[in-house]
């Protein structure tokens, strides 16, 4: 190494040849070089060495004095605060207690609760699940043609088609009150000339919106249902994740107002088609 250092200075005060074999390093065999790479290991760390980077920004001398209150100029504070750093050690090996923290830790995931069980005779049968999920399938498909603005309908069809929907799916609707629903919009049914307005944005988020104040209601009116029932038929797929959540909230609230009920009447039809629809159709069922 000498020698090399010496090589260097020669170097350095004549004109530098990349060429030259005076200014080229010899560290000698691989060995040599193993063993100088081996002298930089990380098992080396010395304090010297970790307290070369941690240099003052300020020099201050002496010793703080803690009797003294609290410190009254800015060289007792940095005194203070050099000595707290000297008390602490360059390595701090912390023992975990893993029996304290599981018991201290959070929850990641809220507890859900299960959906609400009913008597038997109050679920809809498997073979009408079915044939309903089939149904609603087509008119999906049927319905996003006639949401298709580049795709021309007539008020007459549009008014048949829904009457066909609402009377079929909830025949104890009267045909009057539809033909209101489609007319002048007096009785608050969705019509499908409203709907067709909306984009696919507005039809999700009002649909959100009658979910969850439907979540706040004690009972399932029949327009609430039949807005539900159309606005599920009239988005558009695959669904985000927050509809997704909308849906299952609507699963949970139908589950929640038919466990309480003893006999099937209107409510309980009307809960078992929102359910099959936000269960069976779109996917949120647990079972």
């Amino acid at each position: 190494m000498d020698g090399a250092m010496e090589n260097m200075e020669v170097c350095e005060t004549e004109s530098i040849d990349p060429s030259d074999d005076a200014c080229t390093l010899d560290y000698g065999d691989e060995d040599s070089l193993v063993a100088v790479e081996g002298e930089c290991s990380e098992d080396d760390d010395s304090d010297e060495d970790y307290n070369s980077i941690l240099k003052p920004a300020f020099l201050v001398e002496g010793e703080p004095d803690f009797d003294s209150g609290p410190p009254h100029d800015g060289l007792e504070y940095l005194r203070r605060v050099r000595w707290e750093a000297a008390q602490i050690p360059n390595v701090k090996v912390a023992k975990l207690e893993k029996n304290k923290i599981k018991e201290e830790q959070s929850i990641y995931m809220p507890q859900i609760p299960e959906i609400a069980s009913c008597p038997e005779h109050l679920l809809p049968l498997k073979q009408w699940e079915v044939a309903f999920v089939a149904d609603f399938s087509e008119l999906c498909r049927a319905l996003s043609c006639y949401l298709d603005p580049t795709t021309k309908t007539s008020g007459k069809l549009q008014q048949v088609f829904l009457e066909n929907v609402i009377v079929e799916k909830f025949n104890n609707l009267k045909t009057e009150e539809v033909r209101m629903s489609v007319g002048d919009g007096s009785v608050d049914y969705p019509t499908l000339s409203g709907i067709q307005k909306m984009d696919s944005v507005a039809r999700v988020s009002m649909l959100r919106k009658r979910i969850s104040l439907f979540e706040s209601m004690t009972t399932l009116s029949r327009s609430d249902c039949l807005w539900l029932f159309a606005l599920c038929a009239a988005i558009d797929t695959p669904l985000d994740a927050d509809t997704c959540a909308s849906l299952r909230g609507l699963l949970r609230k139908c589950a929640s107002l038919r466990a309480g009920k003893s006999e099937v009447d209107d409510e309980v039809v009307m809960l078992n088609i929102l359910a099959t629809i936000s269960g069976r159709f779109f996917g949120q069922s647990e079972r």
